[in-house]
């Protein structure tokens, strides 16, 4: 006997309590819910891309289909943006948070003197 959770025995007794639970007359509208739960969360994570139509349209993006760039823009790093370095262990801690990752150090101090 397996160890895995998705057993078919197991598969059955859950569809049999949702089955009890929400009645046969609410499956549809369970399954409707929940397909357009993953369809919005698909979209708002970019894999897939919803059309007016109804139909989703699966969108890849390649490096041969991204367009080469001729010209290389730097824009220069501001001072709020550059990495701080901790009091206590000298470790460097990004700008914008308020605690050290490596030490647990208040960065309160540090914000206020730059």
């Amino acid at each position: 006997m397996g160890l895995g959770a998705l057993q078919p025995g197991h598969l059955i007794v859950v569809l049999v309590i949702v089955l009890l639970i929400f009645g046969p007359g609410k499956l549809p509208e369970l399954g409707k819910a929940m397909g357009d739960g993953l369809r919005e969360l698909k979209k708002a994570t970019g894999t897939e891309e919803a059309k007016d139509d109804g139909t989703v349209a699966a969108t890849t993006t390649t490096a041969a289909a991204a367009p080469a760039a001729t010209t290389a823009t730097v824009t220069p790093i501001s001072v709020v943006a550059a990495p701080h370095v901790c009091p206590s262990c000298r470790g460097s801690v990004p700008a914008g948070d308020k605690f050290c990752g490596n030490c647990g150090a208040s960065m309160e101090q540090v914000s206020r003197s730059a």
